[in-house]
């Protein structure tokens, strides 16, 4: 079933942007009458085309059971080499990260460039959007821009839990460290790891490590371990 973000117009109709117009008409050459589903408000909808012009305008069905996890993740990744980063969002936002915030630890080999930052992260929140769409979300997780370690601490305070994956971490998994909080915070390093500078200063603002396990992860599969491991925790995965 083909999905679309759509504009509401009112209770029972919705348009397409144009760009999803085009997308539905030139590349999926759909008519009046054919059925979709419709990305509206944080909601999914069952729809079907209405008319083509001079909008495609959607007639709203009825609303159908939100894919979207009971846990709120975001993600603080610690920028990785490379366009590792395009992995991350994409992945992330298939398995339901809520947010994704870059970190540029003290590791971290790549740095975003000022004068081409908002550039990398529209285009990142662009992958985000069309993983979203893929795996049937009714969110597209929020990409931002680069923080520093400072700032993360700073907002570590906001969240219900805390959780900081870590190499060295032994004996502390995520089982005995999530009690079904639900607005929280992973934490992961760049390719480097992270310092334990870095990690004394994050548990003092409330951040706890963890291990997932005797193996290692990279950091572009580390956060999405963690988060489906999360997911699984807490049942969204059954």
């Amino acid at each position: 079933m083909h999905r679309f973000y759509a504009e509401r117009m009112d209770e029972d109709h919705a348009a397409l942007p144009p760009e999803e117009a085009s997308h539905a008409l030139r590349v999926l050459r759909m008519g009046p009458g054919d059925a979709c589903q419709a990305l509206l408000e944080e909601k999914l909808f069952s729809a079907h085309i209405l008319e083509t012009e001079p909008r495609v305008i959607l007639a709203l069905e009825q609303e159908l059971p939100s894919p979207e996890p009971g846990v709120l993740v975001t993600l603080y990744q610690g920028i990785p080499k490379g366009d590792k980063m395009d992995y991350i969002v994409q992945k992330c936002t298939e398995a339901g990260v809520r947010r994704i915030v870059p970190v540029a630890f003290s590791r971290c080999v790549a740095r975003w460039d000022a004068r081409d930052a908002e550039k990398k992260r529209a285009r990142l929140q662009r992958i985000a959007m069309e993983a979203a769409k893929q795996s049937g979300r009714a969110v597209t997780p929020e990409v931002l821009s680069p923080i520093s370690p400072s700032q993360l601490e700073t907002e570590l305070a906001l969240y219900d839990a805390a959780l900081i994956p870590w190499e060295e971490e032994r004996g502390h998994g995520l089982r005995a460290n999530w009690q079904g909080q639900k607005n929280v915070a992973v934490v992961i390093g760049p390719e480097g790891g992270l310092d334990e500078k870095e990690i004394a200063r994050m548990r003092e603002a409330g951040g706890v490590s963890i291990t997932l396990g005797p193996r290692i992860f990279r950091t572009e599969t580390a956060g999405l371990a963690a988060i489906l491991s999360l997911l699984t925790l807490s049942g969204d995965l059954e």
